[in-house]
């Protein structure tokens, strides 16, 4: 009966086997981690198309004006709370996941943001709507007149509900973006309701415009003069940093999707 030459590894062809193997796992892990990251971010871009269009349904609902961004309101208790334009949209998307960017590390626990600031609790909304990955632009989504939680003395803004008519460029004026609420201060020196951007895909926003749809906007980050980046802290404390919008458009060079653009005379954007 003949013996088979049954030759085992060398150690030498394990170690070749396990480096090339680790060099495999090395180029394809960064792939693997880009696809899932594309894929979040196909979804965030999902959840502002529904915003896009649980807003429309609301605008229809209203006669053609858009929702406010917060105000006082009161449970059926009667105790006060704050009702957002989050709240307003639910009724047509009945879904609080849609305001959460799964890219988002830092969301806003906006009733602990609200607790912090002394005021009301974030009203009732089935689901609850109190984790927030996304911020309206508050030129459009407006704060209204009068509004006592901007001016608890005599509620005065002069910043009444915009309507649609008043939108000249609804394919080019944000509605919502991926953003956030900034407490004062910071080396970014943020100001009283700032709703800075914030890059969770790379170096790029997710945004929602007032006729509805929805695309991605590349963004740079805000460097200070030492050309460190600039940043703060978001409404319920946790640590943010500043980026500049940096496609072309209205909001070029902007900090955050804030105001309701128009055209110059020399027919470059102007914002109102």
């Amino acid at each position: 009966m003949g013996y088979r030459d049954r030759r085992a590894f060398t150690l030498i062809e394990l170690l070749v086997v396990i480096a090339i193997i680790a060099i495999l796992a090395a180029i394809l892990f960064p792939v693997f981690a880009q696809a899932r990251e594309k894929a979040r971010q196909t979804s965030c871009l999902n959840n502002h198309r529904q915003l896009g269009t649980g807003l429309m349904l609301y605008v229809q609902d209203y006669d053609e004006t858009y929702p406010i961004t917060f105000y006082m309101g009161a449970e059926a208790s009667g105790m006060p709370c704050i009702l957002t334009s989050f709240q307003a949209l639910q009724p047509y998307q009945k879904n609080s996941q849609i305001v959460q960017c799964p890219s988002d590390p830092a969301k806003l626990d906006f009733a602990r943001g609200t607790a912090i600031m002394g005021f009301p609790p974030p009203c009732s909304a089935a689901p609850p709507v109190t984790i927030l990955s996304y911020q309206p632009n508050m030129r459009l989504i407006d704060v209204g007149d009068p509004n006592y939680l901007v001016n608890p003395y005599t509620g005065f803004t002069g910043r009444p509900v915009r309507r649609m008519a008043e939108v000249e460029f609804p394919a080019e004026t944000g509605a919502y973006s991926d953003s956030t609420i900034a407490l004062q201060g910071g080396t970014a020196n943020y100001t009283t309701y700032d709703l800075p951007v914030q890059a969770r895909h790379g170096l790029s926003i997710n945004v929602c415009f007032a006729d509805g749809h929805a695309k991605l906007m590349k963004v740079r980050p805000e460097l200070g003069s030492d050309g460190a980046q600039l940043g703060g802290l978001q409404l319920d404390g946790q640590a943010i940093r500043s980026w500049l919008i940096a496609d072309d458009g209205p909001y070029a060079g902007k900090r955050q999707v804030w105001g309701i653009p128009f055209r110059l005379p020399d027919g470059s954007w102007g914002i109102r």
